[in-house]
């Protein structure tokens, strides 16, 4: 018995871990009221008022995110009130708050259940009336006959019944194949709805000392959590006129956290709290002899691409800007957008779309045509970059009149240009064909000789004439031995480091114009040789 005794005040001691003797518990019931969300984490700031008295206590704040990052809790109160120690724990025996969506999912299904509980304990009662009719069909005993006119109304009576079963069974049968389909939708919504989400059973408490008694304390209780993200979209939009191209920069938020974010003041920004902030130092550098290793310098070469690659771009402090919905600022070291108004983002792991500015550029719109990779020409046009898609590097759905005609992607340019493909112009075809007679194979010494000609020719079927930028191309040499010569360019511009051949054509309506030009290639007999 006294081993029991024991055991049972153990147990009480294990259920209550926040017990603190001499030390009054204050339960804060407080609401999410700011989300500031960075590129894959979010600071969170909740707000509660709560009395409290003068002396030592204990702030318990429930259902918080059990994905919060340890170290981050910061507690603001009022001036009086000293921090003393803060501290985590989960509550296990607590139930998590289910957001409102799933208890009605839940609710609605567990109704569809009881529903076809009823239907199928219908269709059990109907069977067993069956049976035992069918049971007790003796009629009148072994010994003794049924006159005929008894025995026509029992028939019927059976009759009657049997007929009332096949129409109850028919019209339950009904019933439960759509009830059934209805439970499975439910199941199937409650399901992607709770998947991967998680229990709010995190609790923070806070040790404060009062120097007063405080009626109305305002608290704010300001945490990491992870499991957020955003990443920049843009939707890029043209129309006919071909005269500025419309940028729609939106963010792509997704969070599961296990706290829904219910009309909150929310912030995104391009920081990373953990990015680091320790400035690089410069170490004694020694020079010594060489030694060759094999793949040191392509090693070598691809830590330098790296580190150009992830290069900061120069930041315009001075810019800032307000849209109808959103305020943009730019930092010292990062972008920030402040949406106006209340947002709500659910913590279901889905993506949601942000819209955080629109802006025109001005552009110039041209024709090109690579023949040798692709029979089609496309629409492009080249804009000047600003600091927004200098910085927000991110995925383009491209809109033409109206019409999606592909995805690009926008990122860091070397330049101040950014050229983007719009589409295909499906009124010219471009095509490229060898001259067959006029290519030839000779022999001149210990080498021979190859003569090349390309025809290349652009069909335009609109009722308006069209500029092209064309584009070809002859091969390079990476042999001494081997010697490429341009014959005749075609009156096309030729980048002798590139190979490149490049021609503006202009197309009338409703005819073909057609180009050619021709290379040599001159190499050792007996060597064979690839690469055109």
């Amino acid at each position: 018995m006294k081993k029991l005794k024991i055991s049972f005040l153990l147990l009480i001691v294990l259920l209550a871990p926040s017990v603190s003797f001499g030390q009054h518990e204050i339960i804060c019931k407080s609401e999410i009221k700011k989300v500031s969300v960075f590129i894959n984490q979010a600071q969170v700031e909740r707000q509660a008022k709560v009395t409290i008295d003068a002396g030592v206590h204990i702030l318990i704040f429930d259902k918080i995110s059990p994905v919060l990052v340890d170290g981050s809790i910061e507690l603001k109160a009022p001036d009086g009130i000293e921090i003393l120690s803060v501290s985590m724990q989960n509550e296990y025996l607590e139930k998590g708050e289910k957001p409102a969506s799933i208890i009605v999912l839940e609710d609605s299904l567990e109704a569809v259940k009881e529903r076809l509980f009823e239907i199928q304990s219908d269709k059990e009662s109907i069977a067993l009336q069956r049976d035992l009719l069918l049971a007790n069909k003796s009629i009148g005993g072994s010994n003794q006959g049924v006159k005929a006119e008894e025995l026509e109304d029992v028939l019927g009576i059976y009759q009657k019944k049997f007929q009332e079963f096949k129409l109850e069974l028919v019209l339950l049968n009904k019933r439960q194949k759509e009830y059934t389909s209805i439970r499975d939708l439910l199941q199937q919504q409650l399901d992607e709805y709770t998947s991967g989400t998680l229990a709010l059973n995190r609790r923070v408490l806070v040790q404060v000392k009062a120097t007063k008694s405080y009626p109305e304390a305002q608290l704010d209780l300001i945490y990491l959590v992870g499991n957020v993200s955003w990443v920049p979209t843009y939707d890029i939009r043209v129309n006919d006129q071909l005269k500025e191209v419309q940028f729609v920069l939106k963010a792509t938020v997704n969070q599961l956290t296990g706290e829904d974010w219910r009309g909150v003041h929310l912030f995104l920004t391009t920081s990373d709290p953990f990015s680091g902030g320790t400035k690089p130092e410069l170490k004694p550098l020694y020079i010594q002899y060489y030694i060759e290793k094999e793949g040191a310098f392509n090693a070598y070469r691809g830590n330098e691409y790296k580190k150009l690659e992830a290069a900061p771009s120069s930041m315009n402090n001075s810019m800032e800007f307000a849209p109808d919905k959103v305020i943009t600022k730019q930092n010292s070291t990062n972008l920030e957008f402040e949406v106006q108004g209340l947002s709500s983002i659910p913590a279901d792991g889905k993506f949601h779309l942000v819209e955080l500015s629109r802006f025109t550029q001005a552009a110039s719109y041209s024709r090109q045509a690579v023949p040798k990779i692709n029979p089609d020409v496309f629409v492009t046009a080249k804009v000047q970059t600003n600091d927004l898609i200098n910085q927000l590097n991110g995925e383009a759905n491209i809109y033409l009149n109206g019409t999606f005609t592909g995805k690009t992607f926008l990122s860091q340019q070397s330049g101040d240009s950014l050229l983007i493909t719009l589409g295909k112009d499906r009124r010219i075809i471009a095509k490229r064909e060898k001259v067959k007679e006029m290519c030839s194979k000779s022999f001149f010494g210990s080498n021979r000789k190859e003569n090349n000609t390309i025809e290349l020719s652009l069909t335009n079927s609109g009722t308006e004439s069209v500029l092209v930028d064309l584009e070809d191309q002859i091969p390079l040499s990476s042999k001494e031995e081997i010697v490429v010569k341009l014959i005749d360019g075609g009156a096309g511009k030729y980048v002798a480091e590139t190979g490149m051949l490049q021609w503006k054509v202009t197309i009338p309506a409703k005819q073909t114009i057609k180009l050619r030009f021709s290379f040599e290639v001159s190499y050792p007999a007996d060597k064979t040789i690839e690469g055109y």
